[in-house]
């Protein structure tokens, strides 16, 4: 038993550090078949027949591309024929003659097998150590590619999918929170990889339409870098790219995004998200690319020109500013973007709405009266409206919420929404305190959420039904 799995390491594993050499790929994997997968030192690709290296990682699955030698720290498998009679390991001659099958797992940690007695473990991202299980891959060819990639970062995406909330249930998001902080609002790029060439750069475009007429994306990579990250593209959406060298097309393919949150990167700024992909009570979606919450751009926090620049590149037109001037840090009344108030595409509320209990008060009513009517007029002129306070966390919540349960997205996720803002630098937020928000509407009739709230914009605000209707049209899709 021991050999056998030896032999099996062996012929699947990795070889000491030596001067990489060329070699003819001989072997293709089939898309489902678990392949084992390490984290190694350096590949002599001498001693092997195919190297991969890891592209994408989603749950459980794992996108790889062959490649012809990987530096120290990258997730790769390795194959070797079973001609050979030698594989070096360790230092160590090893027959291939006989292989065993090992399950191994991989989820953002280092794999690694010890040479001692044979075995694999595993040591994830969080930390946690254990007996490797299994993963699957999905083969691709790199001058004609086509596979999916997950938007969501690990923690978001756990989070999401392991947590469910009534009004009743414990915040567990805390469960998801490093104990020293680090930056987990940001999401996954699409890891587009960089063929081997001469060229010093390539020029790596993306669109929604194979003739490339409109691209959403035109990156200048560094070809060594091997891998080219474009991020801030849509979830559940079909996109194709090239890559071009000096003006010549090297590869290209297609990749689906999956995943349903949209966080945005741009790192100057805090907490930004779309408020798109969230479920509804009638089964629908939120649209994407309309709305999207965030931190402030100037003030405590000062965003870079390029990451403007970048959300302006989103479709943003106009700008809500929830801050308040009675609070000094935060009396800016001026657009980052450089929208004017004049031609309606900045609102500078100054006001601190947050809480349920505000949405009695006369000046709440004149803000979100203000608004809706300032997010309709956008809508209709088919452009995007951005609205944060200093951090994206209370008052951005609460307009949050309040846009979100108008739109009929169910209770579990208005709080999951509320609570992601967690992982950014604005520190906690637990729904354990902002359930008031929801329970206000309780007073108004409707069989739901959706049903309450639609009923105090049209009767305590005055917002017309028509209004009212075109933004929920507007804001969800099937």
């Amino acid at each position: 038993m021991k050999k056998s799995l030896f032999c099996f390491i062996a012929a699947f594993i990795i070889a000491v550090y030596a001067s990489a050499a060329d070699f003819t790929l001989k072997k293709t994997f089939e898309p489902g078949v678990p392949t084992p997968l390490c984290l190694p030192f350096e590949i002599n690709t001498s001693h092997f027949d195919a190297i991969y290296e890891i592209g994408a990682i989603q749950g459980s699955n794992a996108i790889i591309y062959p490649v012809n030698s990987v530096e120290a720290g990258t997730p790769c498998v390795v194959v070797a024929d079973l001609s050979r009679t030698t594989t070096l390991f360790h230092d160590v001659d090893v027959n291939t003659n006989s292989l065993f099958t090992m399950p191994l797992i991989w989820d953002g940690g280092t794999c690694r097998g010890d040479f001692s007695n044979y075995t694999w473990s595993y040591t994830t991202i969080r930390g946690n150590v254990g007996i490797a299980s299994q993963l699957h891959f999905q083969i691709c060819d790199i001058n004609n590619m086509e596979f999916e990639a997950n938007l969501e970062n690990l923690y978001a995406r756990q989070f999401i999918t392991n947590t469910y909330y009534d009004l009743a249930a414990a915040s567990k998001i805390k469960l998801y929170m490093p104990d020293v902080f680090e930056r987990r609002d940001l999401p996954n790029p699409v890891a587009i990889p960089l063929p081997d060439n001469t060229a010093e750069y390539m020029t790596v475009t993306v669109a929604q339409n194979d003739d490339y007429s409109n691209p959403v994306a035109v990156v200048n990579a560094k070809t060594s870098d091997k891998l080219c990250n474009v991020f801030n593209l849509i979830p559940q959406q079909q996109y194709f790219y090239k890559v071009e060298a000096e003006g010549t097309v090297v590869s290209k393919g297609k990749f689906n995004t999956i995943g349903h949150l949209r966080m945005i990167a741009a790192p100057s700024v805090s907490n930004i998200r779309d408020l798109g992909g969230w479920n509804t009570v009638d089964g629908k979606r939120t649209a994407y690319g309309k709305l999207f919450r965030g931190g402030e751009l100037n003030g405590q926090h000062v965003a870079s020109q390029e990451d403007i620049q970048l959300l302006k590149n989103l479709g943003i037109n106009a700008e809500i500013d929830l801050r308040w001037s009675q609070r000094p840090e935060e009396n800016v009344q001026v657009s980052a973007y450089g929208f004017s108030e004049e031609e309606g595409t900045f609102y500078y509320v100054d006001g601190d709405d947050w809480s349920g209990s505000h949405y009695d008060t006369e000046a709440t009513k004149q803000h979100l009266t203000r608004e809706i009517n300032m997010i309709i007029a956008t809508l209709r002129k088919g452009q995007a409206l951005y609205y944060h306070c200093v951090w994206g966390a209370d008052r951005t919540g609460f307009i949050s919420m309040t846009l979100e349960a108008l739109m009929g997205v169910v209770p579990d996720e208005i709080f999951k929404d509320y609570e992601l803002t967690s992982f950014s630098i604005a520190g906690l937020r637990s729904k354990d305190t902002f359930a008031d928000r929801l329970n206000y509407f309780n007073k108004y009739p409707g069989a739901t959420l959706k049903d309450r709230c639609e009923y105090y914009f049209v009767n305590v605000l005055g917002i017309s039904q028509e209004d009212i209707d075109f933004f929920q049209n507007e804001m969800t899709e099937d």
